[in-house]
């Protein structure tokens, strides 16, 4: 079997997410660490399982947004195996 083969196929693993600023300090960590991710995971579901892994995170999580491959990515866009994934927190400024 090819690998575009198999690759088309759900598979179960690790996923690190980078996280910055304000959200890094309350997670203790530059570097989220997800298990048992079923791959493909859409970003909205991602956001729901950092909520269930980091609760100390939860509640700045709906001004947060998932990036993919250095793009933001909407609540459907599916996240593979191998992706860099970051979560961005709101950036205020002036």
């Amino acid at each position: 079997m090819s690998s575009a083969a198999s690759s088309s196929h759900p598979s179960v693993g690790d996923l690190s997410v980078l996280v910055f600023g304000p959200q890094a300090r309350s997670a203790g960590t530059d570097r989220l660490r997800l298990s048992a991710i079923e791959f493909p995971i859409t970003a909205g579901k991602l956001i729901s399982k950092i909520a269930e892994t980091y609760p100390d995170l939860a509640s700045s999580l709906n001004v947060s947004r998932i990036a993919v491959n250095h793009e933001f990515a909407t609540a459907g866009c599916p996240i593979q195996r191998g992706d860099e994934v970051a979560l961005v927190g709101l950036i205020s400024g002036g």
